[in-house]
């Protein structure tokens, strides 16, 4: 493995319901300490984003997304590609992963491959906890995730 590693940047407020699904999810991958892999979980403004994901191999972003119609829970799998594409960006907070990509591309700080799974939300009122559906969706994209970090 290339010792610059692999980094999981979990995205959302967990005071916000199912906001919080990236945390969760990112906090559940760093429960398998996994080698070369650093989590991270306090990112709220775009150049924390770069900082943590600058000089990887990597970075696996996993975010809660709003969208209309909503399925809660679905989980989808996005690459830099994608979201450079994606005219809204892929959050459900300011943070907008496809423009913070782009800047990062100018100022020669993204990561060598970015891969970003979002689930759907419920619920993103104030409160804690996940809906059951989003809930449900964790144990899913923690693999997925897995399955990303061991293919590096």
């Amino acid at each position: 493995m290339d010792a610059r590693g692999i980094v999981v940047v979990g995205l959302g407020n967990s005071y916000r319901s199912d906001d919080g699904v990236g945390v969760a999810a990112a906090a559940a991958i760093d429960d398998l300490a996994l080698p070369h892999v650093r989590v991270v979980t306090r990112v709220v403004e775009p150049l924390s984003l770069l900082e943590a994901w600058s000089g990887t191999k990597l970075a696996v972003v996993i975010d809660a997304a709003v969208v209309t119609p909503s399925t809660p829970g679905r989980v989808r799998r996005c690459t830099s590609g994608d979201v450079v594409s994606a005219a809204e960006g892929l959050s459900s907070h300011r943070l907008d992963v496809g423009r913070t990509h782009a800047l990062g591309q100018v100022l020669g700080r993204v990561p060598d491959a970015l891969v970003i799974f979002t689930i759907e939300a419920a619920n993103t009122d104030h409160g804690t906890g996940l809906t059951p559906q989003v809930a449900a969706a964790v144990p899913e994209v923690v693999g997925m995730a897995v399955v990303e970090i061991k293919g590096y």
